[in-house]
């Protein structure tokens, strides 16, 4: 099954519980807090910032949209949005979510696509090129190949445009004990899925990590997870399956230097990472964990001068 049919499958079970469990509300406000106090680092010019350079028309890409957290993160400094997903009940959810705050379609709409796919990417046509800003909320470690993935990103957008993700910090985890209060000293990378590197490749090549640690490391010897695992409990969440999510699962988290790699190889310049000033508080079906969020951003160049 390839990566994307991985995804689909997932996504489309656990739709309907994604933004159930307690602890996300809290996680997604506090990443919606602190990004739109980094407007000015993601270096576009924005609406309705009551800034000297803000514009009329900013357009947003929000990729493996979804329920829409980064299109709500940034929907008040936007005039349009466009969202894509592999699963198509994640864009029902997306979308109905914007028409419940009668929210247009003309103003935000996603579809279901696959912008990766070699042979026959999805969608087209002019209203799908052109982005100011296109953003990626915690997919990067869904994606088979990052560097390419932000490759088609980036050809999404405007020359000047930027692309903007976020994601786990490698061995940014805390363990927690149980009154969720953090552990100092146990800094790791805790939350499992048991990624046992059946994916077909090694971590070293091309998804993020600085290539020297992982091939000393060796990450299929691990125990890592992300923000879906929930390793007991599993009666307790309806839709919800081991082997179906981690099988969407490329790597659970990146190191700084990594994504700038990445970033910088897929042709992107003016690129920073930066991590959230304080670690978010999650809970996995028994495990209680800290963890590091991850913002980078890199912007599409300027289209080079003809000569002629």
């Amino acid at each position: 099954m390839s990566t994307a049919a991985a995804n689909r499958q997932y996504f489309d079970a656990i739709t309907g519980t994604y933004d159930s469990k307690p602890f996300f509300a809290k996680v997604n406000q506090e990443v919606t807090d602190d990004l739109r106090n980094r407007l000015d680092w993601i270096g576009i010019p924005f609406a309705n910032t009551e800034s000297s350079s803000d514009t009329q028309s900013v357009r947003q890409l929000d990729y493996a949209c979804g329920t829409g957290l980064m299109s709500r993160i940034f929907g008040p400094y936007v005039t349009e949005t466009r969202g894509i997903d592999v699963s198509p009940n994640m864009v029902a959810a997306y979308n109905a979510r914007a028409r419940a705050v009668g929210m247009s379609e003309s103003t935000i709409n996603g579809v279901v696509g696959d912008l990766f796919d070699n042979e026959n990417p999805t969608p087209t046509g002019a209203e799908w090129d052109g982005f100011d800003l296109a953003t990626a909320g915690f997919a990067f470690h869904h994606f088979e190949d990052v560097v390419h993935a932000a490759k088609c990103l980036k050809q999404r957008l405007r020359p000047g445009g930027v692309l903007m993700i976020t994601d786990f910090l490698e061995d940014g985890d805390l363990k927690a004990d149980e009154q969720g209060e953090p552990i100092e000293g146990s800094e790791g990378t805790w939350a499992s899925h048991n990624h046992d590197g059946h994916h077909g490749h090694g971590h070293g090549h091309g998804h993020g990590h600085d290539h020297e640690h992982d091939h000393e490391h060796g990450h299929g010897k691990k125990e890592h997870c992300h923000h879906h695992c929930e390793p007991a409990k599993v009666e307790d969440e309806p839709g919800w399956d081991r082997e179906k999510m981690v099988a969407s699962i490329v790597v659970p988290s990146f190191t700084v230097e990594g994504v700038r790699k990445f970033f910088t190889e897929a042709g992107l310049v003016d690129v920073d990472v930066v991590t959230m000033d304080k670690r978010v508080y999650m809970e996995f079906g028994g495990q209680k964990l800290w963890r590091t969020v991850l913002f980078a951003r890199g912007r599409r160049p300027l289209e080079a001068k003809s000569e002629l």
